[in-house]
């Protein structure tokens, strides 16, 4: 069962491999990314920051639908981890019992030009095309919120648009 899909541009650091996954009780951290698979290095390092007794899996967007899908994943509970709005979308669009996409942090991370970024929140900042990606990710009716860690305040997307 999937109890979170976060977007979240840095994958697993602290918030997601300690604060969240704690919070979630998961037993699985699923990153879905087509660019990650071919860096042995960064997911090396990334499977290093995940807690003892959850399982890490680094697939492609497609690799993860199907997993998702996969009635044996409803006997687990799993956090999903994207990198952009685009990939959450794309995962929406095809899998149908995602409880929460939370966005985490976004924006900021490898980004060179902040100027024609919006700041919807402290840790958001987006382009033209990815609010058009969160605004069709508000037409799948999931819940959407900004939240960087369980303790701040649950803000809807919606609000922020």
């Amino acid at each position: 069962m999937i109890s979170l899909l976060r977007v979240d541009d840095r994958l697993i650091h602290g918030q997601v491999a300690v604060v969240w996954s704690r919070y979630l009780n998961v037993n699985r951290i699923v990153v879905a990314n087509d660019e990650i698979l071919d860096n042995k290095v960064q997911i090396m390092a990334l499977k290093m920051s995940v807690p003892e007794g959850i399982k890490p899996f680094f697939v492609s967007l497609d690799k993860a639908i199907q997993l998702l899908n996969n009635p044996k994943s409803d006997k687990l509970k799993i956090m999903v981890v994207v990198n952009k709005p685009k990939d959450a979308l794309k995962i929406a669009k095809k899998v149908s019992n995602i409880p929460l996409i939370n966005l985490g942090n976004y924006g900021r991370v490898g980004s060179e030009d902040m100027k024609g970024k919006k700041q919807l929140s402290k840790n958001i900042f987006i382009t033209p095309d990815d609010e058009k990606d969160l605004k069709k990710l508000l037409e799948t009716n999931i819940k959407i919120n900004v939240q960087p860690v369980p303790t701040d305040p649950d803000v809807q997307l919606s609000s922020l648009l």
